[in-house]
């Protein structure tokens, strides 16, 4: 990669750092200083961390090998990896480049005025051409200390030239006495020296000119490839903050996802135990319907076949009427139902039961439950098809324990109270306590309606 070369190019570098912050004609920005030398960018790199250095500062502190980013470590936002300083690590800022040098610039010499942009400043060499910048005085070399304005330094050389002539004289004479100590060196004659030096001519012009056509060649690719990076910089930088914003924004949507989650979770519960509350409600509903206040309960048995076959599979042995009442504050009933018959009648007969629940005016009743009971088939049937008993007195005591326990306490009735499937031959009516039984010669029926009446 191209980018594993970026130290600073020796042909852009002046050897001097970033320009006096006194040149700038306008408000100075942080931005255009170098994070080392703290003048103005000159020549700026861009280091990984993103700082920004002069192109002879960058160069001075990796010279010795990669190092810190000192400004990372006095901003707190040292990261290890990036904010190293290294070949390779840093590329032209172009960009950064452009902007310094059209920022206003001034003369700093006292007196001059001057403006113009710092890039004026730099490549117009104003600094040499300005009259009134300092330069010390041409006979330094000899002695002269003196430094004086451009446009006096004529006037100092006339006014002082005796003091410049002894300065001259005193050179000339130390070098004429170390000269006195050399030895001549042996000199070649002229048909032999000629031929050599036209050969080194020739083979040094052609090198240079090879040389310099190399350089020219790679500066163009220099500024080629600086320009190519400086794009990918500004990519890569828009990439990462698109990328920072679409984190962000994922952050925020897992967030909202997470929260709408927890309130489809409490709608589902809140949902479940409405369900239920309105299940009990509509249970609730059709008992109420279903239920009669005056001691008379006639009950529809539906789906007749299904339920029958249902008790034969012993799915649902038994089903339960709706509750009904001996008045509107008397006892509480129900009756119990088992299609394939229970005990003696299992499987020859439909066996029927009176049921004493718990109710809500208990309190308010005589017990233990007295009341005589009738039960039968309805119409179409023979009216014979009624069985009519009271409770013994061993149910009598086992309702009266049971009263204050489960909702159902204690039922009586017919446990082979109808012929199903076989016809049976009919029995004199009679009564009895715990199991009435009641025998007709019936067939089978899809529907049938079941009644009790008080006696």
């Amino acid at each position: 990669m191209a980018a594993a070369n970026n130290t600073p190019p020796g042909s852009l570098d002046l050897n001097q750092p970033g320009f006096a912050k006194e040149i700038l004609g306008t408000k100075l920005e942080f931005k255009y200083l170098c994070s080392d030398c703290k003048n103005i960018l000159r020549r700026p790199f861009q280091a990984q961390c993103g700082h920004r250095y002069c192109s002879y500062c960058l160069k001075k502190i990796i010279s010795a090998g990669p190092q810190k980013c000192a400004s990372c470590i006095q901003e707190g936002i040292f990261e290890e990896g990036i904010s190293i300083l290294e070949t390779g690590s840093a590329f032209p800022d172009n960009a950064a480049r452009r902007e310094v040098e059209s920022l206003p610039a001034v003369c700093i010499n006292s007196g001059c005025s001057w403006k113009g942009t710092i890039k004026e400043y730099e490549f117009r060499d104003h600094v040499k051409s300005c009259g009134r910048s300092k330069v010390p005085c041409r006979f330094e070399v000899v002695g002269c200390t003196e430094v004086v304005e451009k446009e006096e330094l004529l006037e100092h050389e006339r006014k002082c030239l005796a003091e410049h002539l002894y300065m001259l004289l005193s050179f000339v004479l130390s070098l004429k006495a170390g000269a006195g100590d050399l030895k001549p060196l042996p000199a070649l004659s002229s048909s032999q020296s000629a031929p050599v030096l036209a050969e080194n001519s020739e083979s040094e012009v052609s090198r240079s000119l090879e040389l310099l056509g190399r350089c020219e060649t790679l500066e163009r690719k220099t500024v080629t490839f600086e320009n190519i990076v400086c794009v990918l910089n500004r990519e890569v930088e828009r990439v990462s903050l698109t990328a920072e914003a679409y984190n962000r924004q994922h952050q925020l949507d897992q967030k909202k996802i997470e929260t709408l989650s927890n309130k489809v979770r409490q709608l589902e519960r809140s949902i479940g135990l409405k369900d239920l509350a309105m299940a009990e409600m509509e249970e609730k509903i059709r008992s109420m319907e279903a239920s009669t206040y005056d001691g008379v309960f006639i009950w529809k048995i539906t789906e007749f076949a299904r339920k029958r076959q249902e008790a034969i599979t012993g799915c649902s042995p038994a089903i339960f009427s709706p509750a009904f009442y001996t008045s509107k504050y008397g006892y509480k009933m129900c009756l119990r139902v088992y299609l394939n018959g229970d005990g003696t009648g299992r499987g020859t007969h439909l066996s029927l039961f009176f049921v004493v629940m718990k109710g809500p005016n208990d309190a308010l009743l005589r017990w233990p439950f007295n009341q005589k009971v009738g039960l039968g088939r309805g119409p179409p049937c023979p009216a014979v098809c009624v069985s009519r008993f009271a409770p013994t007195q061993a149910s009598r005591c086992r309702c009266l324990a049971s009263r204050r326990g489960k909702d159902c306490d204690v039922f009586v009735g017919c446990p082979g109270g109808s012929t199903v499937a076989l016809k049976a031959p009919s029995v004199p009516q009679g009564s009895d306590t715990e199991g009435q039984r009641l025998r007709e010669g019936s067939s089978s029926v899809a529907e049938g309606k079941w009644s009790l009446c008080r006696s």
